[in-house]
C-alpha cells in the first residue's frame, strides 16, 4: 500500500495556483504527523485511565454506496467505551485523501466530538459535502488521539491503551461520469450571478463561477462573455449535482474599454451542444465594467461577503516540518479553497489552500514545510492573495499576510 500523502488542512489542501508547486510530501514528516501521541499511563491500583475507547474496521461505515466522485455521502463512526465512566466530548478526526495527491486536489478534514457512555457505545455521523476525485482513497479516523500540534485547541480524556483508538481503511470512489442524485430537486439547471463574476482588465479576462443547482451532473458546458466588439468562450469542467461549484477563466479576443458593460452566458438556449435545461433565465448575467485597473472588480457587497484574516496568534509550530494556521473569515459567506502561499528564502514558495473558511468563523490548514523548515530561516504568509488563481474578491488585504519565524534547534 502506497504511504498516505498529504497537503492538508482544515477542515483541508492539495497545492494551486500558477507559482511553484509546493514540495512533495515527505512520508517520514508525515507519519511523525499522524502517529498517535504516546499518553499511556500504567494500569496500577492507583492508577486507572477515566476512560477505556475503542474501535476496529467494522466500526466505520459509508452510506451511500458506492461512493462517486462529486456526490456527498456520509461517514458513520461507533465509539465503544470499556471505562466506567462516561466520555464527553471525545475528539474524532476524520481525514479522507487521494492515495497519490495531485495538484488542485484537497483533501477532506473534520474534527466532531461526541459522548460515549460508561460501559456502553455511541455512534457519530460525519456528513462529507466534498468534490473528491474518483479513484483510491484512504480514510484515517482516530477517537481521542489528535496530532500533537492540535492537542492545546482540542482537549482529548487521559487513557491507558490507544493502540484500537484508529482505523485506517482503504476505499474507492468511482470517477466522474454524468448521472443523475436524488438529493435535490429539478432535472437540469446551471446558472450565474453578478458575485461570481470578477473581471481582470490588465490581463483581458473574467473568472467566472458556474452553479449547477439541478440534479444531474454537467460538463463542458460554454461559458461565454461578450462586450462590444469583445468576446470569448471557455468551458466548464465537471459540475457535480445538487450545488456544485466550478471556477472557469475566460480569456477575451480584446480588451474591454474602461465603463463598458459586459454579459456573461453559461449554456446558451440555442448553443448546438448544450444542455436542454428546465430554467435558462439564471443563465445569463449583465455586468457594468466599471474599473480603470488591474484590480477585479468587486460585486456590490463582496467587501462583507470575504473578509480574511491572520494573526501570528494563530500560528502553531510545534509539530517538526508542520505549520499548523488557523484562518479568520469576518465575512458572512462560508469560502472553499481559499489561496494560501508560504515564501522563503530566495523565492522559494508553497502554494496551497485552506479547504474550508466558515463565515464568520474559521478554518484551518497543516501544511508540510519541506524544503523550507529550517530553524531560524523567516516565512512570509499571505492570505488570498489578489493575484492568486481562485482567489476571493475582498477590498481589505492588510491582515493577509504575516511574517513567522522557524524556532531554533
Amino acid at each position: 500500500m502506497r504511504p498516505l500523502s498529504i497537503l492538508l488542512a482544515l477542515f483541508l489542501l492539495a497545492g494551486c495556483g500558477q507559482g511553484p508547486a509546493s514540495q512533495p510530501a515527505d512520508s517520514t514528516a508525515v507519519a511523525a504527523w499522524l502517529t498517535p501521541v504516546d499518553r499511556s499511563t500504567p494500569e496500577t491500583a492507583d492508577s486507572v485511565p477515566a476512560v477505556e475507547l475503542a474501535m476496529t474496521d467494522k466500526d466505520v461505515k459509508l452510506a451511500p454506496l458506492p461512493l462517486r466522485a462529486g456526490v456527498p455521502f456520509t461517514i458513520t463512526v461507533t465509539i465503544h467505551n470499556d471505562g466506567l465512566i462516561p466520555a464527553t466530548a471525545v475528539p474524532i478526526l476524520v481525514y479522507l485523501s487521494d492515495v497519490q495527491e495531485q495538484l488542485d486536489y484537497t483533501p477532506f478534514l473534520d474534527v466532531v466530538t461526541a459522548t460515549v457512555p460508561a460501559t456502553r457505545s455511541a455512534s457519530v455521523q460525519v456528513p462529507v459535502v466534498w468534490n473528491l476525485a474518483g479513484g483510491e482513497h484512504q480514510l484515517w479516523v482516530r477517537v481521542n488521539d489528535l496530532p500533537q500540534a492540535w492537542k492545546a485547541r482540542t482537549p482529548v480524556l487521559p487513557e491507558g491503551r490507544l493502540a484500537d483508538n484508529a482505523v485506517l481503511l482503504d476505499l474507492m470512489i468511482e470517477p466522474y461520469d454524468a448521472y443523475s442524485s436524488d438529493l435535490c430537486g429539478g432535472r437540469v439547471d446551471v446558472s450565474v450571478e453578478t458575485a461570481g463574476i470578477w473581471l481582470e482588465p490588465n490581463l483581458q479576462r473574467v473568472r467566472v463561477r458556474v452553479h449547477n443547482l439541478g440534479n444531474q451532473a454537467a460538463y463542458n458546458l460554454p461559458v461565454i462573455v461578450t462586450a462590444g466588439q469583445a468576446t470569448g468562450v471557455s468551458y466548464t469542467p465537471a459540475l457535480p449535482p445538487c450545488g456544485g461549484t466550478a471556477e472557469v477563466t475566460v480569456v477575451l479576443d480584446q480588451p474591454l474599454q474602461p465603463g463598458a458593460p459586459y454579459r456573461v452566458q453559461v449554456n446558451p438556449e440555442d448553443w448546438p451542444s448544450g444542455l436542454v435545461e428546465d430554467d435558462f433565465e439564471n443563465n445569463l448575467v449583465s455586468v457594468g465594467a466599471e474599473v480603470a485597473s488591474g484590480t477585479p472588480a468587486l460585486p456590490a457587497g463582496a467587501s462583507v461577503d470575504y473578509d480574511f484574516s491572520l494573526s501570528a496568534a494563530d500560528v502553531d509550530l510545534g509539530q517538526p516540518g508542520i505549520l499548523l494556521l488557523t484562518v479568520h473569515n469576518l465575512g458572512t459567506r462560508a469560502a472553499a479553497r481559499v489561496p494560501i502561499t508560504i515564501e522563503g528564502r530566495a523565492g522559494r514558495k508553497i502554494v496551497d489552500a485552506v479547504p474550508l473558511v466558515d463565515g464568520d468563523g474559521l478554518g484551518v490548514i497543516a501544511i508540510q514545510l519541506g524544503s523550507l523548515n529550517s530553524p531560524g530561516a523567516t516565512l512570509t504568509i499571505s492570505l488570498n492573495p489578489a493575484d492568486a488563481k481562485g482567489a476571493y474578491p475582498e477590498t481589505n488585504r492588510d491582515d493577509n499576510s504575516l511574517i513567522v519565524t522557524i524556532p531554533a534547534k
